[in-house]
């Protein structure tokens, strides 16, 4: 496991700044809600019962498409988390992965074998903001 989680958002969106979580202060993934467009992820610490970062991220205007709800857009985030915590072992920095906007929606089967067109390729929602609490 590595010793940083970082993700590529700071306080402020589009500011260009990158967020470095320590690993060995992260208590508990705490929520993830989806509520108009934005998924919202806190990540509680052990420094204080009020210590936290709270990570949002961008959903798409009229939804998530291609088959996504809320709780797999929800169930994305944690995916992406977890996979990061255990990434890079005995490394020092471990990026916390995009969650899917959009998922890809494959062209309708006709029985045919081989290739499978897509119709709609899959996007990736970027981090836009990552806060600390103290």
């Amino acid at each position: 496991m590595a010793n940083f989680l970082k993700v590529n958002a700071g306080p402020v969106a589009s500011d260009g700044i990158e967020t470095l979580i320590p690993i060995n202060k992260i208590a508990a993934l705490e929520s993830v809600t989806n509520a108009v467009n934005v998924t919202t992820a806190v990540i509680k610490t052990d420094s204080s019962a009020t210590s936290l970062y709270t990570i949002k991220v961008p959903g798409v205007t009229g939804g998530a498409g291609g088959g996504a709800t809320s709780a797999s857009r929800e169930k994305d985030f944690r995916d992406v988390f977890n996979a990061a915590l255990t990434a890079n072992p005995g490394g020092v920095v471990s990026t916390l992965g995009a969650v899917p906007a959009l998922l890809q929606v494959p062209a309708a089967q006709s029985g045919e074998q081989g290739k499978i067109l897509i119709t709609q390729p899959a996007t990736w929602a970027e981090y836009t903001t990552c806060i600390y609490t103290p």
